[in-house]
């Protein structure tokens, strides 16, 4: 086996700058087999070149024929990586654990066998989404914390393997936590007794022609920096409320969800946005409709596949009936979805409509518990197993509208357009940070006030 002689440098498409070039020293010799620290921080701002980093970095383990994975937080940043590194990512769900949909809705996650494996390693995008809280609420229940699975699960496979987990601080932090713990040296090396290297790319040298987004973005983090007020962010602004809406439908393209987005800051300006845009589009006579783009509200599992909250779908095929089980009204629905590696796939299932029309998607646990009196009598598979995909209705999907998202559902992902609603809490450095950093081409508000 004869493996190539060449530098980390080679796979950088530009001359590194003298921080750039810092960080890829330490990486080059970080990820060599004979290393042996276990942990590598790449923290990096819009403009800095992290992702430019990242992709000679995988490029580099590839021409020394070193096993790699790279993995995500959600589907949707894994697609982003994939694109980015033009190699498949997987999201740290897909590699961690076996899914089972409980009767209430959540999802088990039990950590799959861990099996030996060559030296690897593991390349972690969009770690300032990792959270280091115990899941027993919210989607999911699992035993620890998906950071302490990832690292177990690293180490249990080859105790030499290593990862490197790169993000923003600047980002939003995982929900409940004050900051970003997989993005902590410290914090790793006192909570995992890990050794951890760490470079951190601070300079913007990516303009893009005078990118306004990277503009914005380095002037929301020096604002943040310097205790300033953020006040109102310099961005083009259209003259109401209904020029943004029509700007979002000439924009719009079906099947295509990574091309326009809307981001506001609470869920009641989120579904505001959805409902006129489904109306324009013809859509608001039904819950449903032929055509719908729509997001996972919770995760969603048949036994084998997963798909994560967050997660961009549109309805292709719809059951022209509804049916009603214990208060709770149905539909039968084909959606299509892609896969991180842009292979798409279809999902038969039932929907559970009553998430798309509560303003946050919740469903009364009496209605849950009556639901699953009813089909714990009428089913005798899922009385026997009591798992959730046994069951069309206990296992249900679970959708809210897609045209518009909150910025932490938005978060990991990527645009072509995004549109930002005016109101947003004062000072939120990191909400606004986020949002304008998920568009690629364009960012745009408008003005208080609808006109017609």
């Amino acid at each position: 086996m004869t493996i190539a002689t060449q530098t980390i440098f080679d796979h950088l498409p530009f001359t590194a700058t003298r921080e750039q070039a810092n960080a890829l020293y330490q990486l080059e010799e970080f990820t060599a087999p004979d290393y042996t620290d276990d942990v590598f921080v790449l923290c990096g701002a819009a403009g800095t070149g992290k992702t430019s980093l990242v992709k000679a970095v995988v490029d580099h383990l590839e021409a020394q024929q070193i096993r790699y994975y790279l993995t995500a937080p959600t589907g949707r940043a894994a697609k982003v990586l994939s694109r980015k590194t033009n190699a498949l990512a997987h999201t740290a769900h897909h590699v961690l654990y076996t899914p089972q949909t409980l009767a209430d809705g959540r999802v088990l996650l039990t950590r799959k066998p861990v099996t030996a494996e060559p030296y690897s390693v593991y390349v972690v995008d969009e770690a300032s989404m990792i959270s280091d809280r115990n899941r027993t609420d919210g989607s999911f229940v699992a035993a620890k914390s998906l950071l302490f699975d990832l690292l177990d699960h690293i180490k249990q496979s080859n105790p030499r393997n290593k990862v490197i987990l790169i993000g923003d601080r600047y980002q939003l932090a995982p929900v409940g936590e004050e900051f970003s713990p997989a993005l902590e040296p410290g914090y790793l090396e006192r909570t995992y007794r890990m050794s951890v290297r760490s470079a951190h790319l601070t300079e913007v040298k990516r303009q893009d022609n005078g990118s306004p987004i990277l503009t914005m973005a380095t002037d929301i983090r020096r604002r943040s920096d310097a205790g300033l007020a953020l006040n109102r962010l310099d961005v083009p602004r259209l003259s109401s409320y209904s020029a943004g809406v029509t700007r979002y439908l000439n924009l719009y393209r079906p099947g295509n969800p990574d091309y326009v987005i809307m981001i506001g800051s609470s869920n009641n300006v989120v579904n505001n946005f959805n409902e006129i845009i489904r109306k324009r589009l013809g859509f608001a006579g039904s819950v449903l409709a032929i055509g719908d783009q729509v997001v996972i509200n919770e995760n969603w599992s048949d036994g084998t596949r997963l798909l994560m909250k967050g997660d961009t779908g549109r309805v292709v095929e719809l059951d022209p009936t509804t049916e009603k089980r214990a208060a709770l009204t149905f539909q039968r629905a084909v959606l299509a979805f892609t896969e991180p590696s842009g292979e798409p796939f279809t999902v038969t299932t039932c929907v559970l409509l009553d998430t798309l029309t509560s303003e946050r998607g919740d469903i009364d646990p009496e209605d849950m518990k009556n639901l699953k009196a009813e089909r714990m009598a009428k089913n005798a598979t899922y009385r026997q197993t009591e798992r959730a995909y046994a069951d069309p209705y206990m296992g249900a999907m679970r959708l809210r509208y897609g045209h518009a998202l909150t910025c932490h559902k938005a978060q990991g992902g990527e645009w072509i357009h995004v549109m930002l609603h005016p109101y947003q809490r004062p000072n939120d450095y990191r909400y606004a940070y986020t949002a304008v950093t998920r568009a690629r081409e364009t960012v745009v508000s408008w003005e208080p006030g609808w006109s017609n």
